[in-house]
């Protein structure tokens, strides 16, 4: 009786998660824990960083008042180069493949927004524009579902151009 009870209770368990409505709900996670880090080292004031006699350092560290978020310069617009928007999702949602995108466009027109405007994707490799050698740090990445063989669908080009027009304003 006990076992067939554990059946149920852990029949029930796996109903409930595998009717999740959102399946990246642990990236998701990731995503809040990492960020949340990120703001703790940015708000901390900056550690003794020369430790050396040679250069001289003030006794206390001197806040500037006149900065804020940096605001990229430019779009880079990719094709994700793989068959289905849920597969570049879960490769954007892998630590081990260190690639992502700020957003990725599926083809029936639906956008992710994947990471804050303001913060660094890993989307331009080891890119460079002009004088600018760092391409992820001045762009924001926007990734269109297409394998590279085929033409874009017109609900995914407006949805490109719709979020394109949010971007510019």
């Amino acid at each position: 009786m006990k076992s067939a009870s554990f059946f149920w209770v852990l029949l029930f368990i796996l109903g409930i998660w595998s009717c999740s409505r959102n399946p990246y709900a642990s990236t998701n996670k990731v995503y809040k824990k990492q960020s949340k880090t990120l703001a703790k080292s940015i708000s901390a004031l900056p550690k003794d960083q020369w430790n050396t006699d040679s250069i001289k350092q003030a006794a206390y560290w001197v806040g500037t008042t006149n900065f804020n978020l940096r605001k990229p310069n430019f779009v880079i617009i990719h094709h994700t180069a793989q068959n289905a928007c849920e597969q570049t999702l879960k490769t954007f949602t892998m630590t081990k493949t260190s690639v992502s995108a700020h957003y990725v466009i599926c083809k029936d027109g639906t956008i992710h927004h994947m990471l804050n405007d303001y913060m660094r994707a890993w989307h331009g490799g080891i890119a460079k524009w002009g004088n600018m050698l760092d391409i992820n740090s001045a762009s924001i990445g926007i990734e269109l579902d297409n394998n590279g063989f085929e033409p874009f669908d017109s609900l995914q080009i407006n949805s490109l151009i719709s979020l394109l027009s949010r971007l510019k304003n």
